[in-house]
C-alpha cells in the first residue's frame, strides 16, 4: 500500500509518461505520508469516453486516487494530497492552460479487515512458503 490510480481525460494536452510521473510521485508521497517506496502500486488510465458538465465547452480532468489503509492523521492526509497536487499541476501545464481543467487528488481509506491479497511465494493461504 498505497495504490495510486490516475485517471485523466483523453483531451489532456500533455503527453505524460506514467513511468516518469510515478517516479516523481512515489518519493514525494513516501515522504509526505510515511509510506515505503517499495509498497507503491500505480497505474494510469486515459479516459477517452467522458462527459463533463453540460458539454458546451472543452473541459478536462485529471484525478489521482490514493488508496491506503485507514488511520493516517488528518494533517498527514492533507500533506499527501497537497504534495500530489503540486506534482500533477507541474505535469499537466498545457491542459490547465488550454482547457477548463480540474486536477484533483483524493484519498480512499481502505478497511484493513476487508482487504485481502496474496503475493508471489505465498502458499495460497496468504502465508509465505518456507
Amino acid at each position: 500500500m498505497p495504490h495510486l490510480v490516475l485517471e485523466y481525460s483523453g483531451n489532456a494536452r500533455d503527453r505524460v509518461d506514467p513511468a516518469v510521473l510515478f517516479a516523481e510521485l512515489h518519493p514525494v508521497l513516501a515522504r509526505a505520508g510515511g509510506f515505503r517506496l517499495q509498497d507503491f502500486k500505480s497505474r494510469a488510465v486515459r479516459m477517452d469516453r467522458f462527459f463533463i458538465g453540460d458539454g458546451t465547452r472543452e473541459q478536462s480532468f485529471v484525478n489521482l486516487d490514493v488508496r491506503t489503509f485507514a488511520g493516517k492523521a488528518p494533517d498527514t492526509r492533507a500533506a499527501i494530497t497537497r504534495a500530489a497536487l503540486d506534482v500533477l499541476t507541474r505535469a499537466f501545464p498545457a491542459t490547465l492552460r488550454e482547457t477548463a481543467c480540474d486536477i484533483s487528488v483524493q484519498i480512499t481509506e481502505l478497511d484493513r479487515p476487508s482487504f485481502a491479497r496474496t503475493r508471489s511465494g505465498d502458499d495460497g493461504d496468504g502465508h509465505r512458503a518456507a
